[in-house]
């Protein structure tokens, strides 16, 4: 089976559609979301004239059989990360005055200060809040973690970066639990994709790979143009091959 990978579309709904067009060509048999669909700011990205939020909830949810809200997603959702990763927000919290919020979080969690209102449909915000924070995908006698960044904090919400291998310690720990030998997320928009696993870690550029059959979590490109390069992803389960695709952007910088 062929699995299409997006991830990070920030509203751009002009490469969103090139994106699953890539993939539909590609014969993919489902089509998964990693999540932040909407989430736009400068001076990150170049699109502000044709970013579309509601179109781009759309279109995931017409061609996605599965799909997981990042951070920028469930802030716009009003929805308080299930998977907090031990920080307590108060039930209050989207009721509070964005300088007591920063006071009271100390910088741990990302606050959203320079994003833009995405203007939502009432249909689409409820859309979003019923989204699962992380999905299994099983096919025959494998199992594939989805979700849009690692266990504890498997929606990104907090303000801090995975630099080194002992940080996927805790990851990993939570796909043994779930009996998955794959796990694949977004949110550190790579640029091509990064492997890690029992014999270390590596990034790649945009290119084709057999990946080992062992325990191992896979990072993704973003769908958004912006500062990173982008691109989409597809992974056959046949012979466990992953090919990520660079998308030809209109990017200034």
């Amino acid at each position: 089976m062929k699995l299409g990978f997006i991830s990070d579309i920030h509203e751009d709904v002009v490469s969103l559609k090139k994106g699953l067009d890539i993939l539909y060509k590609k014969n993919c048999d489902k089509i998964i979301c990693l999540g932040d669909i909407i989430g736009f700011s400068n001076p990150y990205y170049p699109f502000g004239g044709t970013k579309d939020a509601n179109a781009c909830i759309d279109l995931v949810r017409e061609n996605c059989t599965i799909v997981v809200p990042g951070n920028h997603d469930l802030f716009s959702a009003g929805r308080i990360p299930e998977f907090h990763a031990g920080v307590e927000y108060p039930s209050e919290w989207f009721g509070m005055d964005i300088r007591d919020r920063i006071n009271l979080m100390k910088g741990k969690i990302w606050f959203y200060e320079r994003e833009i209102d995405p203007g939502l449909t009432e249909e689409n915000i409820q859309y979003l809040r019923a989204l699962p924070e992380y999905d299994i995908l099983k096919i025959n006698d494998l199992s594939i973690l989805v979700s849009h960044f690692l266990y504890p904090d498997v929606s990104g919400s907090l303000r801090k970066r995975v630099d080194e291998i002992f940080e996927y310690r805790d990851h990993f720990w939570f796909m043994r639990q779930k009996n998955c030998i794959l796990s694949f997320a977004g949110h550190m928009h790579r640029e091509g994709f990064e492997v890690l696993n029992g014999s270390g870690f590596r990034e790649f550029g945009f290119r084709k790979k057999r990946l080992m059959k062992i325990e191992s979590f896979v990072g993704l490109p973003s769908i958004a143009d912006g500062l990173n390069k982008n691109g989409v992803a597809v992974f056959d389960t046949a012979d466990f091959e992953i090919e990520v695709i660079r998308l030809k952007n209109r990017s200034f910088f």
